[in-house]
């Protein structure tokens, strides 16, 4: 397995199977809910036993990390059945799959509602025999939700309760070309103009927040990559499922690394890449807010532009 990332010594980032979804309007707008609901009983279902640490942030809960009992299980299958809902509501769950990490970690599941939209994202073992059949179930219901955009791929989870430290993020993608290290929050105004605190130039339009071995995009960059998305059907070991709202697009069988020391291919990615390179996530909100950004530090200038070039 990818060795986890370490500040001063000490762990702080572990090595994963990613689900990114960055979802428009309210947890529980009825096709957001419908998905989302389906998707945390298919993590239950799947992961429930092994992620037995809770954080919710909801009516009677502050984010307080707590042992999981039977009632604080149902409270959080009621959580999607919850109305109203305000910013800042939401539902983490943890575990301690990886013993090299004594925090809690993987399997994780975290759904959070902000102005706008909403955040999901499911992390869990890299090394897992489920990954792609997971991975295709959870897709299957976000094709059905209101999904502004999303990715799914090898990367590197750092928890929640460590977000001070997403500056050291971003430091391997020069050798895992692959790797998805970006968080929700991390890519959260560069997706859409409306409600971004980014400050746009001239010319620049949103994009969607990253390549991975499979990438969501939702409808409305659709008339930016018409004439990209016929001939991305036409590429070798590339799979596009498009329903209403949400096109899928696979790259390869299997979710990769893309180690370059193992010399692992990954012709797949780059050409989703380039095909979608109309709709890529704008650089100048990338210099702003990814892995620490928005400083004039030329270390971390350098880390954002390795990661937005990693599949030339």
């Amino acid at each position: 397995m990818v060795d986890i990332l370490r500040y001063d010594g000490d762990p702080f980032a572990v090595p994963a199977f990613r689900i990114i979804a960055i979802i428009a309007g309210d947890i529980h707008a009825p096709a957001n809910v419908a998905a989302i609901k389906k998707a945390y009983a298919l993590f239950e279902e799947s992961f429930g036993e092994a992620a037995n640490v809770t954080s919710y942030n909801f009516f009677g809960h502050k984010g307080k990390i707590r042992w999981m009992n039977p009632k604080l299980l149902e409270e959080g299958r009621g959580f999607f059945d919850r109305t109203p809902i305000e910013y800042g509501d939401g539902l983490r769950r943890y575990g301690y799959a990886i013993e090299e990490f004594e925090e809690p970690a993987l399997p994780y599941f975290g759904v959070e509602q902000r102005s706008d939209f909403s955040f999901l994202e499911v992390d869990i073992r890299s090394d897992d025999d489920r990954i792609v059949a997971f991975a295709n179930s959870i897709t299957e219901h976000l094709l059905k939700a209101d999904v502004i955009c999303g990715v799914m791929g090898m990367g590197f989870f750092l928890p929640p309760y460590k977000s001070s430290l997403e500056f050291k993020l971003g430091q391997v993608s020069r050798r895992y070309r692959t790797s998805i290290d970006i968080s929700p929050s991390m890519v959260m105004d560069g997706i859409r103009k409306e409600g971004s605190s980014y400050r746009w130039q001239t010319g620049e339009e949103p994009g969607i927040a990253d390549i991975g071995w499979r990438t969501l995009i939702g409808r409305e960059f659709w008339p930016r990559i018409a004439e990209a998305l016929s001939e991305l059907k036409a590429e070798k070991d590339i799979a596009v499922v498009q329903s209403d709202t949400v096109l899928a697009i696979t790259a390869g069988q299997r979710p990769i690394w893309g180690d370059i020391n193992r010399k692992e291919d990954i012709a797949a990615y780059r050409a989703v890449a380039k095909h979608l390179s109309a709709i890529r996530y704008p650089q100048g909100a990338a210099k702003a807010f990814m892995f620490g950004g928005g400083t004039h530090d030329p270390k971390i200038a350098d880390k954002i532009e390795a990661y937005l070039e990693r599949f030339s």
